[in-house]
């Protein structure tokens, strides 16, 4: 399994630099998706670039909320590089054990439903949306 940063404040991926050692990804996010920690059993929201959304479960493109997430994330960061103490919200994972495992189960059979959401990216969500918006009936 390769190594992923779930609450990074941007795209979780590691880039592997050879004898160096890894690194975190400097990329903007471009897909959220869910991550599956089989040592503990846990399930969190990661974020990830296009390069990297392989290594989440079912990624979809970012929602209003998931940019929320992301500035909260890099706020976080921000005030602990500071050297203060961060009194906002602190995150943890969406579920622990059996739930987090029926959570799994249920984005993937979303996945499965959705192909074209989570291999295109947000460009194709993008254009899935402006298409169901184009097939609305005109208000009266």
């Amino acid at each position: 399994m390769t190594a992923f940063h779930v609450m990074a404040a941007g795209c979780g991926g590691m880039v592997f630099r050879g004898m160096q050692g890894p690194k975190h990804c400097g990329r903007e996010p471009v897909v959220a998706g869910l991550w599956y920690a089989a040592h503990g059993r846990t399930v969190w929201l990661g974020f990830a670039c296009q390069q990297h959304a392989e290594q989440l479960v079912a990624p979809r493109a970012l929602l209003p909320r998931d940019r929320d997430a992301l500035h909260r994330r890099r706020e976080q960061h921000r005030t602990e590089l500071a050297g203060q103490r961060w009194a906002g919200e602190q995150e943890g994972p969406l579920a622990r054990g059996a739930a987090a495992e029926r959570l799994i189960e249920r984005a993937l059979a979303w996945a499965q439903r959705h192909p074209n959401v989570a291999a295109d990216g947000p460009e194709h969500e993008a254009a899935a949306l402006q298409a169901r918006s184009d097939r609305r009936p005109p208000a009266p």
